[in-house]
């Protein structure tokens, strides 16, 4: 022992700042990775309610867009507050909360196409011919889908299909597009699975 004092050197300093910034960084990454896989997981859950419903139903069949989803609020098969199932987790701009709650959905007229601020997911239009699905065909047609590539970080949508599938489709790996393009629902998608879907 010469009486000097040990202390860390500049480099040691450094090297501990610059681990303690790459954790840092790390963490900032994956959890927003983490909720956005978590909003998947129950917009997945969500959309599988309504397959299984559109499974059993017939009248449900008549009805486009919104109305489709909406027709086993009129039903009673969603009521309450498992109402709160209308809407994708990820939804920038609608939430069951900001619709009005349970007292939006009372006295439904589903003949009116005036309800897309009351749900999140697009259902299939079953008024017009041509693109009408039936419960008997084997082909997995798409029934209902959320509406709006923001809800996932405009990486995709989740899509419902009539066959009992639900499953996340993305630009890149599914439709083979560039990540900076705009998929929307509807007549004129840039996706063709996805024309036949009613928005509102």
């Amino acid at each position: 022992m010469n009486g000097k004092q040990k202390g860390f050197t500049l480099i040691e300093i450094l090297v501990v700042v610059t681990i303690i910034g790459v954790l840092a960084g790390l963490v900032v990454v994956l959890i927003p990775r983490g909720q956005q896989e978590q909003i998947k997981i129950e917009c997945t859950n969500n959309q599988k309610q309504f397959v299984g419903l559109l499974q059993l139903a017939d009248k449900a069949y008549d009805f486009a867009g919104p109305n489709m989803i909406l027709y086993f609020v009129k039903k009673e098969d969603i009521k309450g507050e498992n109402l709160s199932v209308l809407f994708c987790p990820g939804d920038p701009r609608d939430s069951f909360e900001g619709a009005g709650g349970v007292d939006a959905y009372k006295d439904l007229d589903l003949k009116a196409h005036q309800y897309d601020h009351l749900t999140s997911y697009a259902g299939r239009d079953q008024e017009n011919k041509d693109c009408r699905a039936a419960k008997a065909t084997s082909d997995p047609l798409i029934m209902t889908c959320d509406d709006s590539e923001d809800h996932h970080d405009k990486k995709g949508f989740v899509c419902g299909y009539n066959d009992g599938r639900v499953t996340f489709k993305n630009k890149v790996d599914h439709w083979d597009m560039d990540m900076s393009v705009v998929v929307e629902v509807g007549e004129g998608s840039r996706v063709k699975e996805l024309e036949c879907l009613r928005a509102e």
